[in-house]
């Protein structure tokens, strides 16, 4: 199993040797932000959301909530995060604890074709459906979690032609968990699921260049409290990534739909 972290919370706190509370964002943005591109990639994510105080927005796969966390406190809008490894959402939960957001930002363990919940104004993923082997399933319990004319905004990785990047990687240590589809597959997915594209762009040479001038503080040597410290193998994961994305065997994808109906 790729998520099989526990005791994160512990884990932090030892690596930083501090409380989280006593944390800035920006060593908590070290380790919580679970994708490439760090909170920079939330932020070129989130004019695809339109999003306004108040609104409610969706997180599908949302880790330790970083995203979650900077998109309520960047536009008001409040934000509920979903996620199937338990450490995952407790880890996120005290983390929002101690940014003072638990009124704004809340988590759940639950897959979402099992959520209970109202429509929702809009919804997110950031590095979620390789994971997926049922894409069109996943997608359209997404939609069926949003109103008609909702956003929905992704971030995602594709893979480019035949060959697999190569193993271990963030999302997966073995390749059993892993389902990398093409670009093109991923967006015909998302618009059969009950979407219409907006804007569907190809982030990787930003991705590259924010890995030639931020990787070396994500790639930490592990002795703080950043995200390859906290995971199994985590530097090589993050190595494998890189190299993918540097060598053209994955590329990263940001899309913007409607829901329609």
């Amino acid at each position: 199993m790729t998520y099989a972290e526990t005791d994160l919370v512990a884990a932090i706190e030892r690596l930083a040797g501090r409380p989280l509370g006593a944390l800035t964002s920006e060593e908590r943005d070290l380790f919580d932000q679970f994708h490439v591109g760090g909170p920079e990639a939330v932020e070129r994510l989130l004019p695809g959301l339109q999003l306004t105080a108040g609104a409610t927005v969706l997180d599908v796969g949302s880790g330790f909530g970083g995203p979650a966390r900077q998109i309520a406190a960047a536009t008001g809008a409040d934000v509920l995060g979903v996620d199937l490894t338990p450490a995952y959402v407790e880890a996120a939960r005290a983390l929002t604890e101690a940014a003072g957001l638990p009124q704004r930002v809340r988590f759940e363990c639950t897959d979402v074709a099992a959520l209970e919940a109202p429509a929702f104004d809009a919804a997110y993923t950031m590095h979620v459906q390789m994971n997926v082997a049922d894409k069109l399933g996943f997608v359209t319990a997404i939609a069926g979690h949003l109103r008609p004319g909702a956003r929905f905004a992704c971030f995602e990785v594709c893979r480019t032609g035949p060959d697999e990047p190569s193993l271990p990687l963030p999302w997966s240590l073995d390749g059993s968990d892993s389902f990398l589809v093409t670009a093109d597959e991923l967006r015909t997915t998302i618009e059969a699921g009950g979407f219409a594209a907006v804007e569907w762009v190809d982030e990787t040479p930003w991705v590259r260049q924010w890995f030639e001038q931020a990787g070396a503080r994500v790639l930490g040597d592990g002795t703080q409290a950043t995200l390859p410290a906290l995971l199994a193998d985590g530097a090589t994961r993050l190595v494998n990534f890189a190299a993918a994305i540097m060598g053209g065997v994955v590329s990263i994808r940001r899309g913007s739909f409607v829901r329609t109906g």
